[in-house]
């Protein structure tokens, strides 16, 4: 009789187990089916009107028409893009938040002894969303009119031709700064706060050149108030078709700005699935490329923008270090 009510009571512990379980998955799916309940935050780590900011409000638009919940753009530019990030970080994980990442997110910890959170671990990718190359634009009257006559200036004059940049450690600088390694030459770098700044001096004439995302200088470039000397893609970009490639004139340098939607670690995986299927809808929406001319629209798995974020950081790590970039 013992025997039995041990047996019995040993059957008993199973069945409640599995019941707990089973609930703790209930839970799970439930969060993941109702998601999402509440208005979402997407978080820019920028001011307003650049092109992240543009994204940003396009894509919450169009997730705010077809979930039918509220969501809000929230704007933390600052510190290559770390105050927005750490922001993100101390988020609840529950997909409520999220922030539209870039390449400073890459570039970030190699260029800082200290960093408010870790990179690969505080995060959760959800997916790419937009890609952009770099143009090297100069002002109309610059001596040079394409790449390799820019080269030749400036191993003329070594060290003489001035450029700007979005700011150090930036894409635009690091293409600047890659493009002159593998062509040869030497150009000093102007720092500026922000790639309008130096725009707008390239512009006025007081730097000859600066390298800028097509996004960033779309407006100019269409205005024929820039000269652009050449574009970082693979090949010849789809808004700029008449912009030749860094290597079709000869210097092997691809690169690209890129933008993908990031949650905090931890977000459960059936919420982290829907926002990802839900940006893959919405880039492939017809006509959306043509309010986001300056972009490409792309889209990927979080496990491949995972991968990428790990490629891009080993990538630029040892440029950082050759440079000697260091922000603290």
């Amino acid at each position: 009789m013992a025997v039995n009510l041990k047996r019995r009571a040993f059957f008993m512990s199973i069945v409640m187990t599995m019941g707990l379980c089973m609930t703790g998955v209930s839970f799970a799916q439930t969060a993941a089916d109702k998601y999402p309940e509440k208005p979402i935050k997407i978080i820019v780590p920028f001011a307003a009107g650049g092109p992240v900011d543009t994204l940003a409000r396009v894509i919450g638009q169009k997730m705010q028409e077809h979930w039918g919940q509220p969501v809000l753009i929230e704007l933390r530019p600052g510190a290559s893009t770390l105050i927005g990030t750490t922001a993100l970080a101390r988020s609840q994980a529950d997909g409520y938040t999220l922030i539209i990442s870039v390449s400073n997110h890459t570039t970030n910890p190699a260029m800082h002894s200290t960093m408010p959170y870790d990179t690969l671990k505080d995060f959760q990718p959800i997916g790419l969303m937009a890609r952009t190359p770099i143009v090297a634009y100069a002002n109309p009257g610059f001596e040079a009119n394409n790449l390799p006559e820019l080269v030749a200036l400036a191993k003329r004059q070594p060290n003489v031709i001035s450029f700007g940049s979005a700011g150090t450690g930036s894409m635009t600088h690091l293409t600047a700064e890659l493009l002159k390694q593998k062509a040869g030459i030497d150009m000093q770098h102007v720092v500026y706060k922000g790639g309008t700044p130096a725009l707008m001096d390239t512009i006025a004439g007081h730097i000859p050149m600066t390298f800028a995302t097509v996004g960033q200088a779309w407006e100019q470039y269409k205005g024929k108030k820039v000269k652009p000397l050449g574009i970082s893609s693979e090949k010849r970009y789809r808004s700029m078709p008449d912009i030749p490639t860094f290597k079709e004139q000869g210097v092997d340098v691809v690169t690209t700005e890129w933008l993908g939607l990031l949650a905090p670690a931890g977000t459960p995986p059936g919420i982290v699935a829907k926002l990802n299927a839900e940006i893959r809808r919405i880039v492939a929406l017809p006509g959306l490329g043509d309010r986001l001319s300056a972009m490409e629209l792309v889209s990927s798995t979080p496990q491949e923008l995972d991968a990428f974020i790990r490629s891009e950081m080993d990538r630029w790590a040892p440029l950082i270090r050759q440079l000697g970039i260091k922000v603290n």
